[in-house]
């Protein structure tokens, strides 16, 4: 009983750690601040989540998340959002687009090209990237020169987004990427610069691969992928009971009893010791001895001679002997 109820404290431990360690997950992934900024899984400010799942509600749109490295991105005639670019791949974006994809490249304001990148990003697409350093000025970063791009938005002399066509397909370069998050999706203030952005594509593909947020082709992945978490937990339910059947028995057991061990009487025990310290010609003797130490003064001393006269003559028959030696000490009369 006591294994039964250390088992079941143990499981209910198990299943109350597993629950709060769930529970904080879900809080923490619910809330997404696990997951890296304009990333569509995140749902504070900081975030893409609503704009993601408003998208999702209008009718002729298909829209999805991609956790596959982008190289390998398979999409035709869509729009494919990259937000919070730490760097660019003029390369790697060009090749996305020509099939006829409409890439949406947009970079962190926080973010400032390394003099080389800058040179390489101009060589190749003849952009080059600014940053105002005014800490009263909107519009940190910026592009000071686009040639041969189409300009769809400028502040001043600051151009903000602009595109141009490679292939079948076309590249939206972006100098930001709050137009996107649940920030300004909440105050509707730059609805159409992000629908501009976006183009007339039906489907639209936000990844997040870039972001770090990928398959890595683990077991979990795995599961989830083919949906047999259900199958997790059930080998999870099995291995608690395992645990619980090896702590105590089922059902529990009884309590023993005392087992009753056979032996042998005080008289059986005398008679055997007797047998390995005595030969039958010395039992007389032995006895007669015994019973004289304790008896003697009861008989008269004649009796006593004739009882031991008797015990040295027919040792070899001890019964006989006791017989007649009883038979002399209580006999009436004078021997």
């Amino acid at each position: 009983m006591r294994g039964w109820k250390v088992a079941a404290a143990v499981v209910a431990l198990a299943a109350l750690f597993l629950g709060g360690l769930v529970a904080l997950f879900d809080a923490d992934f619910a809330g997404g601040e696990v997951y890296p900024e304009y990333s569509t899984l995140r749902a504070d400010p900081d975030g893409a989540k609503l704009l993601f799942e408003s998208l999702t509600r209008l009718p002729g749109l298909t829209v999805a998340r991609n956790f596959l490295p982008v190289q390998s991105l398979a999409a035709n005639e869509s729009t494919v959002v990259l937000l919070g670019l730490r760097e660019l791949d003029p390369a790697e974006l060009e090749k996305l687009a020509k099939p006829g994809n409409r890439v949406v490249a947009a970079l962190r304001e926080d973010w400032g090209p390394e003099a080389k990148e800058s040179g390489e990003i101009f060589k190749q697409w003849q952009v080059r990237i600014a940053v105002d350093h005014e800490k009263d000025h909107t519009d940190r970063l910026y592009f000071s020169q686009a040639q041969g791009w189409r300009p769809m938005e400028r502040v001043g002399e600051k151009l903000i987004a602009i595109e141009r066509d490679f292939g079948h397909g076309t590249v939206a370069l972006l100098a930001g990427s709050s137009d996107f998050s649940n920030d300004s999706a909440v105050a509707l203030d730059r609805l159409p610069q992000v629908t501009a952005a976006l183009g007339a594509n039906s489907r639209i593909v936000f990844d997040e691969s870039h972001l770090g947020i990928a398959e890595s082709g683990s077991v979990v992945g795995l599961a989830r992928r083919f949906r047999m978490m259900g199958l997790a937990v059930g080998l999870a339910i099995v291995a608690a009971l395992f645990i619980w059947r090896n702590s105590t028995s089922f059902p529990a057991r009884q309590a023993s009893r005392p087992a009753a061990l056979p032996g042998r009487t005080s008289a059986s025990g005398l008679l055997t010791l007797l047998r390995k310290n005595l030969t039958p010609r010395e039992l007389t003797a032995a006895c007669w001895q015994e019973w004289l130490a304790g008896s003697r003064r009861e008989f008269s001393p004649e009796r006593v001679e004739r009882a031991k006269q008797i015990a040295r003559d027919m040792a070899d028959r001890p019964l006989e002997a006791a017989r007649e030696i009883h038979a002399v000490l209580h006999a009436k009369g004078a021997l």
